[in-house]
């Protein structure tokens, strides 16, 4: 049997965001937990390179060539977002995993808020681990 790869996004509700909002900082932390599997350096110019290397039977292998799978969740509070951040990067440190903090210039009243959460590309099976409790948003 095969193992299927996927992306989570996990929003804070408590925040009741607007949408457009609640999309961008999807997308934030949706890219933000991808660049953590690269692998970068600076040329004496200062230009930064970055790649990623993967081999065939790799996760990887298998989002990039698919579909993409992302699925978004939600939990109730800052806490609880927190503590689902902390709980991956202690168990499961080989999951990227990006936890974003809106700067607050748009909503929140001109301060720095966390919005929510991207928990991979990786295997399905033990991102659900951390997650096959949480809701469909």
């Amino acid at each position: 049997m095969e193992r299927s790869v996927k992306q989570v996004i996990v929003m804070r509700r408590d925040l009741n965001m607007r949408k457009g909002k609640m999309v961008a900082q999807g997308a934030h932390a949706s890219v933000g937990a991808f660049l953590k599997l690269f692998s970068g350096q600076v040329d004496a110019n200062g230009t930064t390179h970055i790649s990623l290397e993967y081999d065939k039977d790799s996760f990887l292998t298998q989002w990039l060539d698919g579909s993409f799978a992302k699925i978004c969740l939600y939990v109730d509070s800052k806490e609880d977002l927190v503590n689902l951040y902390r709980r991956v990067r202690e168990k499961a440190p080989q999951i990227p995993i990006d936890l974003v903090q809106d700067a607050g210039l748009t909503e929140f009243h001109g301060v720095p808020t966390l919005t929510c959460l991207a928990i991979g590309p990786y295997w399905a099976d033990e991102i659900n681990a951390f997650t096959g409790d949480l809701k469909l948003y």
